[in-house]
């Protein structure tokens, strides 16, 4: 039975003429494989069945074997988009934001960008536009038939919003335009309901939206590449107001009393304070996007490249956000200096507030500053003939300091796009003893690893700029100026690591040495200008005895009189005589008057 049983499969598979069957005769499966030719000058392809036969049917058979365990292939390599793009992140375009560009300096500022050649995009701040119109006309009206070449966008915002002042009421603000509210009004009237469910305003309040006011300039910093912030004030301080009839005032901050948001604590000190949160929140993005690209290149390196093969190592660049504030050269100056103390009694510690926001400035971690600090600013233009521009590293210069606005402008310009970390010199190959070529300076960077992480330090620059009368010490325009700037600071990073390498040799500079100079580095870092002190003194010892004479003296020379009759209250002698003469006559002219008046009825004057 079962001879016949095999025959008739054999029977039936040679009848089949596009299939031949293979019996495997240990293994009870049959193989079935099945030619098809698709193409000429193709290869066939071959379609494999595999059909399970029970046990039963080859019994004379040898017995069955265990089935062999699958082989787990490993998972394909499943590869991220930043894996298999080698290009890193591209930088952003030039986008340089002006605060402050209706301002002497800031027109000249977006009058510099606008001149230039390159594809940029310039963001100017204003509170008003009727005048920004008419104070930037020639830069707004500009048309290029290529549309290439520099993008003026004007942003119409306070940067000193009601909300940021202190005795804040929202219930008492008036907007210009209350097309929201009346149309609140009038639908909480037609339908009979509370207003509070028409206004979008009041309802933030319960439903804990955030209407942050200063949304124009958050969204305007999260992809640019410069600030230029020339914004300031000019207050005259209020005396009774401020500080005469609360003296303690001096040391307590504007945010808990002053009201008028023109204070230099809001102009020159909060603006920049939300002006950096910005941007170190724009830069950490950025710098999270260059980490993952990074990661994923080292890790697609370390695949292709050999173990020594530092050929493709070269760093790319993350460009910072960089953030210039023009401030003033009196800065440099300790708090006591005579000019310092009458200014910031006169203006309302105008100087205390920009120490502050320049020590602000220089304790971030992430973000390139510059202070520019100008001398008395001029609106004349440099004669190049006879001056020439002077700029003092570390913010200081001898005095007296003059300088035009334009020569300011043009140095914040080029401050804007300079780049802070010049390029090394060309790159010379030499030969190590393994036989392997790299240049010096790859060699350089191998033994010292620190100079590589200084050179990923943000930059905080002070520079002093004025006019000098001498050639050898000036520079003709602001290029040649920021050029020098940018070599000088790249000396003294190089002594600064020079220094340090000959520190670190010496067992006792590290053991004893260097905790010591940390410390004193970290006092150093924290200078200490107490203007509000020496604010404080004048008003102490010349303003008020002042204000006591002057009312002592007043007191004196006017007797007070009282209408009861012969009391007196007199400061001297000689006037009491004459008060006492004086309220004698009166007493009788009064007694006439009385009894011609008990006599006839009659009251004469």
């Amino acid at each position: 039975m079962t001879l016949s049983r095999r025959a008739f499969f054999l029977l039936f598979l040679l009848c089949n003429n596009s299939c031949t069957a293979l019996i495997s005769p240990k293994r009870e499966s049959l193989t079935f494989h099945d030619n098809f030719l698709t193409k000429k000058n193709q290869k066939p392809f071959l379609i494999s069945t595999h059909l399970s036969i029970s046990a039963g049917l080859f019994p004379e058979d040898e017995p069955q074997r265990p089935k062999p365990k699958p082989v787990m292939e490993p998972p394909p390599v499943v590869e991220t988009v930043l894996e298999k793009t080698s290009a890193p992140p591209e930088n952003l375009s030039p986008k340089v934001v002006v605060l402050g560009a209706t301002g002497r300096i800031g027109r000249r500022i977006i009058r510099n960008l606008m001149a230039l050649e390159s594809d940029i995009t310039v963001v100017a701040f204003v509170r008003d536009y009727e005048k920004a119109c008419e104070v930037l006309y020639d830069e707004l009206i500009i048309e290029r038939e290529d549309n290439k070449g520099p993008k003026l966008q004007l942003v119409v915002c306070d940067l000193v919003p009601p909300s940021y002042v202190a005795g804040y009421d929202p219930s008492k603000e008036v907007t210009k335009d209350d097309d929201d509210e009346e149309f609140a009004v009038s639908a909480s009237r037609f339908y009979k309901d509370d207003l509070d469910e028409y206004d979008y305003r009041a309802k933030a309040k319960y439903d804990a939206v955030d209407l942050n006011p200063l949304l124009p300039l958050h969204d305007a910093l999260l992809n640019a590449t410069a600030i230029i912030s020339t914004v300031g004030t000019v207050r005259s301080t209020l005396p009774f107001q401020d500080y005469l009839l609360k003296p303690w005032r001096v040391f307590i901050s504007p945010k808990k009393w002053c009201t008028d948001k023109s204070h230099p604590y809001y102009v020159n000190y909060m603006v920049h304070k939300k002006v950096l949160e910005y941007c170190e929140e724009a830069q950490r993005l950025r710098n999270k996007q260059w980490r993952n690209w990074q990661n994923a290149d080292n890790r697609r390196k370390s695949k292709t490249t050999r173990k020594n093969d530092d050929s493709n190592n070269e760093e790319k660049k993350n460009d910072r956000i960089r953030i210039i504030r023009i401030t003033d050269a009196c800065l440099a100056n300790p708090a006591w200096d005579l000019v310092n103390v009458v200014t910031n009694v006169v203006r309302s510690l105008v100087f205390r507030y920009q120490a502050k926001c320049e020590k602000l400035l220089a304790s971030s971690n992430i973000v390139d500053t510059i202070i520019l600090r100008p001398g008395d600013l001029v609106d004349d233009i440099r004669n190049e003939t006879i001056t020439t521009m002077s700029v003092g590293i570390g913010g200081k210069l001898p005095p007296p300091i003059n300088v035009g606005r334009d020569d300011v402008a043009a140095l914040a310009t080029f401050s804007a796009f300079s780049d802070l970390n010049p390029p090394a010199k060309k790159k010379r190959e030499a030969q190590t003893t393994e036989g392997e070529t790299i240049s010096i300076n790859q060699r350089k960077s191998r033994r010292n690893r620190s100079k590589n992480i200084e050179d990923n330090k943000p930059r905080h620059w002070n520079i002093a700029v004025g006019w000098s009368g001498d050639k050898n010490s000036g520079f003709k325009n602001a290029e040649a100026c920021m050029q020098y700037i940018v070599k000088e600071y790249s000396k003294q990073r190089k002594s600064a690591r020079r220094k340090k390498k000959v520190r670190d040799a010496y067992f006792m500079s590290r053991v004893i040495k260097q905790p010591i100079q940390r410390l004193f580095q970290k006092t150093k870092s924290k200078t200490i200008k107490p203007y509000k002190l020496f604010a404080f003194l004048p008003l102490f010892l010349f303003v008020y005895p002042t204000l006591l004479s002057l009312m002592v003296d007043i007191g004196k020379k006017i007797p007070v009189v009282k209408n009861a009759g012969m009391t007196l209250i007199v400061a001297s002698e000689p006037y009491r005589r004459q008060a006492f003469e004086f309220s004698k006559d009166k007493l009788l002219k009064l007694t006439i008057r009385r009894s011609i008046a008990q006599k006839t009825g009659l009251l004469i004057d």
